[in-house]
């Protein structure tokens, strides 16, 4: 049985409403693999059992984090080279986390919750395993002045 995952228009909707209408996303040509993954928001059913993975690559993380609060794309791009997410970008990045729940509420029979927001290093061992299920899909996106990225969505 196939889980559906958001729709390109889904996913759409939601970055142009944060980023603005100048935001472009398009289907990855393969899925984001676990070890392009930097951040991962782990979403919830009611029951506190994960049902849904969206993973991030390093310039989406960076890129999106600043953009929500205008943080200059030159010091995105910056992170996005030394290979990391600073603390204060990840914090952004969680409030996008949290509101891209809403992608989920038509795909997923229940109410979820966003549980966490982690890098790679504190996943659990479940949770790196479940970053290569079969029922996922990948959206390239592209915020206005910012390095492009990659999304990963994750059914569980």
């Amino acid at each position: 049985m196939t889980t559906p995952l958001p729709t390109l228009n889904d996913v759409t909707g939601l970055f142009a409403m944060l980023f603005g209408h100048d935001t472009s996303c398009k289907p990855g040509k393969a899925p984001l693999p676990p070890d392009a993954c930097a951040i991962v928001a782990i979403y919830n059913d009611k029951d506190g059992v994960a049902k849904r993975l969206l993973t991030c690559d390093l310039a989406f993380a960076n890129s999106a984090g600043a953009a929500l609060s205008m943080i200059p794309p030159g010091a995105a791009a910056d992170a996005t080279k030394a290979g990391n997410v600073p603390d204060n970008i990840l914090a952004n990045l969680h409030e996008v986390m949290n509101i891209a729940v809403n992608l989920f509420t038509d795909s997923f029979d229940g109410r979820l919750e966003l549980a966490a927001v982690a890098r790679m290093n504190e996943l659990t061992a479940e949770t790196k395993a479940a970053l290569s299920s079969k029922e996922r899909s990948t959206v390239d996106v592209t915020i206005p002045r910012y390095v492009a990225g990659r999304v990963g969505l994750i059914a569980v």
